[in-house]
C-alpha cells in the first residue's frame, strides 16, 4: 500500500510571492517531495525560490515563461528522474492551500477504487473552496467525478507511462481537460476523495453592475465569478481546439462545454467591468482556434 512518501507534489509557479512557502511548507509535511518549478517569471523571484529550496524543495527554473503544462511536465520529469522516484505525483497552483491529511485521503480513495475494480487514471478532491466537486455517478461506492481542476489532482505515474504528459500546445486552461479525456478515451476514470478539502481560489469575485449600477437585490450585492481578461483568449481557443480533438470521442462534452463557455461570457458581459476586453479577448481566441493555433497567444 502506497503512503504519503511514495507522492511528490509538483508547483507550478509564475511572479510567486513569499506566501507560496508557506503553501510549500504544508506540502512538505504530506508528501515524500515537492518540486517547484519557476515557468519563467519577468520579476525577480529569486528571494522566494531561495526560500523554497531552504524548506527543502527542489526547484526548477524555466529561461520563459512557456505555459503551466510545459511547467508541470518539466517538475514531473524532474520528480521521476530522482532518485526515490515517486508513485503518484500531485499538481499543485501556487495559490492553493492543502488540509490536514489531504494526501492520505487520495491515496485512501485509489485504493478503495482499485479494490472495486476501477481503472483509476486521477484522483480530484471532494471539494474546493467549500464547493462540492462535480461528480458524475458513483459505481460499486465509489465517486466518479467529472473534468477536474489541475490543482490538488493526483497521477498515478503508471497512468503517465501510458497516456503520456500534459498537452503543452495548450499554454493554459483546458490542459486538465485535455488529460481527463485522454484518460476517458483510454477506458480510466477520474474518482473523488469525498471527504477532502482543497482551498484554492476559483476565479475572481466581483460585484454585478448594470451601466455603472451595482446590484444588490435584497440588499445584499450580487457577487459573479470571472477570470482575468487575457485568460478569455485561452478558454476560448483551447476549447475549439479541443472539441476538434475529441468530439468524435466526447461528443456529449464538447456540445455542454461550448454552451457553458458562451453562457458564461453573456453573463460577465451583461453584468462585470471589463466588458470590450474580454470580449476583444474571447472573439481573438475563437478567431484562433478555427485555425488551429496553438501555444501562447501570438503577438499582433
Amino acid at each position: 500500500m502506497a503512503t504519503e512518501q511514495n507522492i511528490t507534489a509538483v508547483v507550478s509557479l509564475y511572479n510567486p510571492e513569499f506566501s507560496v512557502v508557506e503553501h510549500c511548507a504544508t506540502l512538505v509535511k504530506q508528501v515524500g517531495r515537492v518540486v517547484a518549478v519557476d515557468d519563467g517569471s519577468p520579476t525577480d523571484v529569486e528571494p522566494v525560490l531561495t526560500q523554497l529550496e531552504e524548506l527543502g524543495c527542489h526547484v526548477v527554473r524555466l529561461e520563459r515563461n512557456s505555459g503551466i503544462a510545459t511547467a508541470l511536465n518539466a517538475g514531473i520529469l524532474a520528480a521521476r528522474q530522482h532518485a526515490d522516484a515517486p508513485d503518484f505525483i500531485l499538481t499543485m497552483d501556487q495559490d492553493s492551500m492543502l488540509e490536514s491529511r489531504y494526501t492520505r485521503k487520495l491515496l485512501a480513495a485509489y485504493d478503495a477504487a482499485m479494490a472495486a475494480g476501477i481503472t483509476v487514471a486521477m484522483v480530484a478532491p471532494g471539494s474546493i473552496a467549500g464547493l462540492p466537486t462535480r461528480r458524475q455517478a458513483v459505481v460499486n461506492n465509489i465517486d466518479i467525478g467529472g473534468e477536474p481542476i489541475q490543482s490538488g489532482l493526483m497521477i498515478p505515474c503508471h497512468v503517465l507511462d501510458e497516456l503520456g504528459l500534459l498537452m503543452d500546445e495548450l499554454f493554459i486552461d483546458g490542459v486538465d481537460t485535455e488529460f481527463y479525456l485522454r484518460a476517458r478515451n483510454a477506458g480510466m476514470e477520474s474518482i473523488l476523495a469525498p471527504d477532502s478539502l482543497l482551498e484554492h481560489a476559483l476565479g475572481n469575485m466581483v460585484q454585478a453592475s448594470i451601466f455603472g449600477v451595482k446590484l444588490s437585490p435584497g440588499g445584499k450585492p450580487l457577487q459573479i465569478r470571472t477570470a482575468a481578461s487575457y485568460r478569455y483568449y485561452y478558454i476560448f481557443r483551447n476549447r475549439l481546439l479541443l472539441i476538434r480533438r475529441y468530439w468524435r470521442s466526447q461528443p456529449a462534452w464538447a456540445i455542454k462545454g461550448l454552451l457553458a463557455d458562451y453562457r458564461h461570457l453573456a453573463i460577465v458581459m451583461a453584468l462585470a467591468p471589463g466588458r470590450g476586453r474580454r470580449l476583444a479577448s474571447a472573439m481573438a481566441g475563437v478567431k484562433d482556434g478555427l485555425k488551429g493555433i496553438s501555444g501562447p497567444r501570438p503577438s499582433r
